[in-house]
């Protein structure tokens, strides 16, 4: 059985022409949340399928088990639960608002596809979560149920009764602010230098963190694939999230039933094809979670010290290597990987991120990945000096006497990669917010 299963993993895209064996490709590139939506599909057609649905599904999350993004800080998750207490909330909005809460990211952004997959699995109209959504803007510190940065300023400033139409205007141009400077809003909004000066001042004065790293960052709400867990030292245990995903199985006392009850040929021809529909979900489902536990497998292998903590640089890996050691196809690794979110110790990643690129380095016993240099980068970048930020050409130099060679313009790549401004950006962004 595991040596066919090899044979049909190595089969090139070329060769698939078996409708099933297409079909099974299409299961294995999807997310858990796609699976999620394409089974309860599958089960409202085929009278055959059956699913018995984890009691956790999407009724309260668990860090361990879901999202990347999740807010960490329990004392404010503990806070915000006390202050619910008092919007006088019934049970069905209490576990709206708690499924919000839970998927609110660390700066306290929400993801307008959460709301609106909340909406549908919770049967609860959109315009009804947006009126709760607007209760829960009104807690303590604010803004913090916001989905971007300028909705945060804005619903700060209303909170404490310091919104205005100027304001609106101001908040619609940050990202040309940040581009063009303050000069932008004095020539295409008519704005003087004490209108401006006053504005900043009480933005800053509400207390907004204009972090570079997250100024247009939303929240990504995804759920994981796969769990990666330290049982012991240096022992991971690897498995699917099966707090996601439903047993699905075939209810065969029906089909036998239906089938014996069918008179007309037609008849039977409908049974027999749901039957054999059915029964090609759950082996394709079989097929995607082996696939996902192999490759993750491989990849904890080589990825073992980071896991268990012992480094902080992933060791470089991709995708042709793998495939070699699986004896896969490269193409089904691509598949399997993408869009693929895991939980491991060291925090909640996308797969391919656990892939990073070689970068050649000067020192022969020094191996460096893409990922090393683009934490080293922020690092760097966190710590520079606000009124004279470091320009790429600098961070460059710095790699360079760390012996890694690389460009200006992969420098400037992996920059734009974690969305961090230019040095000239972060310079006027310094500026504004030292404006008094």
């Amino acid at each position: 059985m595991e040596k066919r299963n090899d044979i049909f993993l190595s089969t090139s895209p070329r060769a698939l022409t078996s409708p099933s064996l297409q079909y099974s490709m299409k299961i294995l590139e999807m997310s858990g949340l796609e699976l999620c939506e394409h089974i309860k599909g599958c089960i409202e057609e085929n009278p055959f399928l059956e699913a018995e649905w984890p009691a956790s599904n999407f009724s309260s999350f668990d860090n361990s088990q879901f999202l990347e993004n999740i807010a960490k800080e329990n004392t404010l998750h503990d806070e915000i639960n006390l202050q619910m207490l008092f919007l006088k909330l019934n049970d069905k909005e209490k576990e709206i608002a708690q499924i919000l809460l839970d998927g609110i990211s660390e700066s306290g952004y929400l993801n307008n596809e959460l709301l609106k997959y909340v909406s549908k699995e919770k049967d609860v109209p959109y315009f009804e979560i947006l009126q709760l959504l607007k209760k829960l803007q009104k807690l303590s510190p604010s803004g913090l149920f916001s989905f971007n940065l300028k909705d945060k300023i804005k619903n700060t400033l209303e909170a404490q009764n310091k919104y205005s139409k100027d304001f609106g205007i101001f908040i619609e141009n940050l990202d040309n602010i940040s581009k063009h400077g303050l000069m932008y809003l004095k020539s295409k909004c008519g704005f003087n230098d004490r209108q401006l000066s006053q504005m900043i001042s009480e933005i800053n004065n509400v207390g907004i963190n204009f972090d570079i790293n997250v100024a247009s960052d939303d929240c990504i709400y995804r759920i994981s694939d796969l769990i990666v867990e330290r049982k012991a030292k240096d022992v991971l245990e690897l498995c699917i999230n099966d707090d996601v995903l439903p047993q699905v199985s075939v209810n065969k006392d029906l089909y036998n039933e239906t089938i014996a009850k069918c008179n007309l040929q037609s008849d039977r021809k409908y049974a027999n094809d749901n039957f054999s529909s059915a029964g090609l979900l759950i082996k394709s489902i079989n097929h995607r979670n082996s696939t996902l536990l192999k490759i993750m497998r491989e990849i904890s292998y080589h990825q073992q010290e980071f896991f268990n903590g012992k480094s902080d640089h992933l060791y470089p890996l991709n995708v042709k290597s793998l495939a070699s050691s699986l004896v896969m196809h490269e193409s089904t690794v691509h598949r399997a990987i993408s869009e693929k979110i895991v939980v491991t110790p060291r925090g909640t990643f996308d797969i391919k991120a656990l892939l990073p690129k070689e970068i050649k380095s000067t020192s022969c016993d020094k191996v460096v990945s893409d990922y090393s240099i683009k934490e080293y980068m922020k690092t760097l970048i966190n710590n520079e000096p606000k009124d004279n930020p470091y320009s790429d050409d600098h961070i460059v130099s710095v790699l360079n006497s760390r012996g890694i060679n690389i460009s200006r313009r992969t420098v400037s790549k992996y920059r734009n990669i974690m969305e961090i401004p230019a040095s000239y950006q972060r310079t006027r962004l310094h500026k504004i917010l030292m404006t008094k």
